[in-house]
């Protein structure tokens, strides 16, 4: 298994939903190992809004990292949602 990490950064002033009053922050999630590395990012995000409910994804903006700091990214092609069980959050 291996960790990566989403960032969930407010980037409104004021909130859409008062539910989302306590998304921000950073997440840990595991990884499976057969996941490739291209896919981490795209996992990560499928993990995330898998386990985090979201109601307006407009109020932040989301980043997902390695345990060194390096930005992932997710590839054009990443069939969203498909890593969902490929993964679990920390």
């Amino acid at each position: 298994m291996r960790t990566v990490f989403v960032e969930a950064k407010k980037i409104s002033n004021e909130l859409v939903h008062k539910a989302d009053a306590g998304v921000a922050g950073r997440y840990a999630i595991e990884v499976d190992d057969d996941v490739p590395s291209e896919d981490l990012a795209g996992v990560a995000m499928d993990v995330f809004h898998d386990n985090v409910p979201v109601d307006c994804l407009d109020d932040f903006e989301f980043s997902v990292t390695d345990e060194w700091g390096q930005e992932l990214t997710e590839p054009d092609d990443y069939d969203s949602y498909s890593g969902t069980g490929k993964g679990r959050l920390l």
